[in-house]
């Protein structure tokens, strides 16, 4: 697996951030594996329902070119 793990940086704090203690957020530059799954894993969901939508509408007769 690749790392991309990075030193850490400093940077400046938004208002926000400022009026929230001084943290700062910084959200991560590369998606975890998990996330890019879950994500493939709804995608399909919608693929196949959309599929499963447009079959439907073709027996039906009522798709139009």
């Amino acid at each position: 697996m690749n790392d991309h793990s990075e030193p850490h940086q400093q940077r400046a704090l938004t208002y926000s951030e400022m009026m929230n203690e001084g943290k700062q957020r910084q959200e991560p530059k590369h998606p975890s594996d998990e996330d890019l799954k879950s994500r493939v894993e709804e995608l399909e969901k919608k693929v196949d329902h959309l599929q499963k939508v447009i079959q439907r509408q073709v027996r039906l007769g009522r798709m139009i070119d």
